[in-house]
């Protein structure tokens, strides 16, 4: 008997309510996700992969129509929010689209480290109390600035002052200034400073705990991981954020780990490694991942099963050998005649016509026969099935008769395109 899935999506339907109608986000989700596998989502912008994501942890804001979603043998959908709040982090963790929105720009990489590990009780137990790390973040605090002062008077013949030293001249002048003018409002300020000092010196962490989040950090290969821990976020590279967000999502240890666009916005070296980084994560650890993206490659390096979407519906699902090599669905082979290909000469991109429906106002039938040349009155009328097509393979679609010669289908694509044009139709990518 084969292992129950650790992650179980079944027709899964919600929609965001609007002023000019309803959104339908989701129409008929269903798919499933192994224990250690990584199981990928593409499809075009719009089409409902990170609205799936979001709805499976708990997140998103629209209205759950019908479906399950299963995480083990626990159903998350009718979970109570405190539950959800214990799974998220712990079970289920999430790297979003955009990681220098994703982490907080007031506060080090090792405060939001340890925010998330202390929130889920992952941290070992502190070596120093309350009043103990409040004397350590004290003597911290002042050291740095004697620390400075020390290192000018030794190179006094060759110092120039730097912008920060010309700040805290001018600011000791304007606290004299201000002391002499006005003693009561002077002092009533500088005990409301040594309030914040002594408040703020108890937010410093415990050695055992830095420590902690430093390996951490070296989990995901950050070079130099003690001064990057000490950064805020705008001082890190795109790649850089991106392995603080893994580092942050792994550190609980989940059992499923989602990627959201995991390297949008990253140059092609840095993708590579964030790729490499992931992977590592999964051998070793044994972490499930959801992979969501729109990059076909990065689903040919990553994923073992994958599952199209489109219009909030996935439209074929397979292994990665099944949906590169033998695609079913008109809409997928459209997607695979839309790469380029290395060596290979065209006059034009190919192109699949006209764009994704709007989701206040989805056709009827087959949600892609808009843009299909196979298109007859039955799509236009009735929703295909899911039909399965043997060894986990699953397609939907009215004509899956004529899709079995990918090359046949693609010539269909390009005559269609043609016609459009030559009737002068919108032909949009």
């Amino acid at each position: 008997m084969s292992e129950a899935p650790l992650l179980r999506v079944s027709d899964l339907k919600l929609h965001f309510p609007t002023d000019e109608g309803d959104v339908r986000a989701l129409e008929n989700v269903n798919f499933e996700i192994g224990r250690g596998e990584i199981f990928g989502l593409v499809g075009e912008s719009g089409s409902g992969k990170s609205v799936s994501s979001l709805t499976v942890i708990g997140l998103s804001t629209g209205n759950i129509d019908s479906g399950q979603v299963h995480f083990g043998d626990e159903e998350l959908l009718s979970a109570p929010k405190e539950r959800m709040r214990a799974i998220r982090g712990n079970d289920i963790s999430m790297i979003f689209q955009e990681p220098m929105t994703a982490l907080n720009p007031l506060y080090t990489v090792e405060k939001q480290i340890h925010e998330v590990m202390s929130l889920h009780e992952k941290l070992p137990p502190a070596k120093l109390n309350a009043l103990e790390r409040m004397y350590v973040g004290m003597r911290t605090s002042i050291s740095k600035p004697i620390s400075r002062l020390i290192s000018i008077f030794q190179n006094l013949r060759g110092y120039r002052p730097s912008g920060n030293d010309i700040i805290a001249i001018l600011f000791l002048l304007s606290a004299y200034l201000l002391l002499s003018s006005a003693p009561i409002f002077s002092i009533f300020l500088i005990g409301f400073l040594l309030v914040s000092w002594l408040l703020s010196s108890m937010n410093t962490l415990d050695s055992v705990h830095v420590e902690v989040i430093v390996e951490r950090l070296r989990d995901v290969q950050i070079p130099n991981p003690s001064a990057v821990a000490k950064m805020y976020p705008h001082e890190l590279s795109g790649g850089m954020r991106q392995r603080v967000m893994i580092a942050m999502m792994m550190a609980c240890e989940p059992k499923l780990l989602i990627a959201d666009e995991p390297t949008t916005a990253l140059d092609v070296t840095i993708q590579s490694q964030i790729v490499e980084l992931m992977k590592e994560l999964r051998n070793n650890r044994g972490t499930s991942i959801l992979l969501i993206t729109h990059d076909i490659g990065l689903v040919a390096e990553m994923c073992e099963r994958v599952g199209v979407m489109y219009a909030g519906s996935i439209v074929e699902q397979g292994t990665i050998e099944q949906i590169l090599e033998s695609p079913r669905m008109p809409y997928t082979i459209g997607l695979m005649h839309s790469i380029p290909s290395i060596g290979e000469t065209r006059d034009k991109l190919p192109i699949i016509p006209g764009q994704v429906p709007d989701p206040i106002n989805l056709p009827s039938g087959c949600k892609f026969h808009p843009r299909c040349p196979f298109a007859d009155d039955k799509c236009q009328s009735q929703n295909p099935p899911m039909i399965d097509l043997g060894d986990g393979h699953l397609a939907s679609c009215h004509h899956l008769d004529k899709t079995e010669s990918m090359s046949e289908v693609k010539d269909a694509f390009d005559s269609f395109v043609s016609e459009l044009e030559a009737r002068g139709g919108e032909i949009l990518a």
